[in-house]
């Protein structure tokens, strides 16, 4: 399992399978890993516990926490999509296909806009209510883009 991904709804059928596994009762599984039976009974019902006790669970159950965090998803692009779709058109041969494919992905990266996000580190973020945060990004999102469209120099582009 080292190398797979898991999700926090796997953790109860990994401690239920592993406690099947070595023969053990809720008791005794609960006892060997060293949580509560009330905790494992729930964990196997689809709870997560606390992160002392999710962390004693996971490694007992033979896995490595960082299956839980770590995401090796590959993020397929519109290009290829698209160029996936063109594979499969009977009406298209692979040359043809793959033509398209090479005008849409050169359009593509020449038109495309990277979504601009804005991020702000607030000192007393703990006294600001969530919409006041929010408020706050807002104002620096716009100033942002005003900059953006001023261009060089103060001088508004193409100007």
């Amino acid at each position: 399992m080292a190398d797979d991904t898991l999700n926090f709804e796997d953790l109860g059928p990994l401690v239920a399978n592993e406690r099947k596994r070595r023969g053990l009762s809720l008791r005794d599984a609960a006892k060997d890993a060293g949580v509560p039976f009330n905790t494992l009974a729930r964990v196997e019902r689809g709870h997560l516990p606390d992160l002392v006790k999710f962390k004693r669970l996971v490694e007992w159950s033979g896995a490595d926490v960082a299956q839980f965090f770590e995401r090796r998803e590959r993020t397929v692009t519109t290009p290829e999509v698209v160029a996936q779709h063109l594979q499969t058109d009977p009406s298209l041969s692979d040359d043809a296909a793959n033509r398209i494919a090479g005008l849409v992905s050169d359009l593509y990266q020449a038109l495309a806009q990277p979504r601009h996000v804005t991020a702000a580190h607030l000192r007393a973020a703990r006294t600001l209510r969530p919409d006041a945060a929010r408020s706050v990004a807002s104002l620096v999102a716009d100033l942002q883009d005003a900059v953006r469209e001023r261009g060089p120099r103060g001088t508004q582009e193409g100007v």
